[in-house]
């Protein structure tokens, strides 16, 4: 009869343990050690694949920066909260975005987690900074605070090839249709470029250096979609602002306007 009973127990402890174990369990748990200050916690929270891929050292860097930024925007503003968290599914497992916002609402920021199921747990594969509304949300994650890649970009945009006479109006179609050509650095072809204004929780933070914002402008010259892909987790979302805000003469091939992706850079400096 005891055995039974334990056997019980141990099922009923199993089952908790596996309803603890959630994408948002394991988001929650690291935005508490990044608040209590423990690097080590947040850094044993990613998954073996963040780990090659980026590196344990560069992890723990990063999570320390994470925690210290952390608390200096508390000091700032106040403590932070998760609001609106929302779980997706994705090719690879599960997304956890949110607002991290301050209890005074002065400040947030969105992020956006990428976990997988790792040894029965939720790990974490890679963290990001933007916004899920954006367009190409669901490509792959944007990086901060644990990778900055370097993005290589045609500088140049090659013409399509000739269509023979007669076929005009097949042309404009299949321009019209055709996905984004690369851009390449789009800052020195902007006719209105707005300056992000530097974010006081940022500030606090002493927080600087480059953020590269991807875009793409449609055949008028308007940005229609604007992420951050590098840069630090508290500049992202006022470089993605202004980003979204810039405005480009339309850009043409054989006479017909296109569609352009590039990257927009913003250098923020401590003061």
């Amino acid at each position: 009869m005891n055995s039974r009973l334990l056997l019980l127990i141990a099922i009923a402890c199993l089952a908790a343990c596996s309803l603890l174990s959630t994408p948002s369990g394991t988001v929650k748990k690291f935005i508490a050690a990044a608040e209590q200050g423990d690097a080590e916690a947040m850094t044993k929270l990613f998954s073996q694949k963040a780990v090659q891929r980026f590196g344990l050292e560069k992890i723990r860097s990063n999570n320390q920066q994470f925690a210290d930024n952390a608390s200096a925007a508390i000091k700032a503003s106040g403590k932070f909260h998760m609001e609106n968290v929302k779980e997706t599914t994705t090719a690879t497992g599960r997304r956890v975005s949110f607002l991290y916002r301050s209890e005074k609402g002065d400040q947030s920021l969105p992020l956006i987690f990428d976990l997988s199921k790792e040894g029965g747990a939720w790990k974490i594969d890679n963290i990001g900074g933007n916004s899920s509304d954006d367009e190409d949300a669901s490509a792959s994650p944007t990086m901060s605070p644990t990778a900055s890649p370097i993005i290589k970009i045609p500088d140049s945009i090659e013409p399509p090839p000739p269509t023979a006479p007669g076929h005009a109006n097949s042309q404009s179609n299949a321009t019209s249709n055709r996905p984004p050509i690369s851009g390449g650095v789009l800052n020195g072809k902007a006719i209105s470029l707005p300056k992000p204004p530097y974010p006081p929780v940022a500030r606090a933070a002493k927080a600087a250096g480059t953020v590269v914002v991807q875009v793409t402008v449609d055949e008028n010259g308007n940005v229609t979609a604007a992420r951050a892909v590098s840069g630090h987790p508290l500049l992202q979302a006022a470089a993605t602002a202004a980003a979204r805000a810039a405005k480009f003469n339309p850009t043409k091939l054989s006479g017909q306007p296109v569609k352009v992706t590039g990257v927009i850079t913003y250098q923020f400096t401590a003061e």
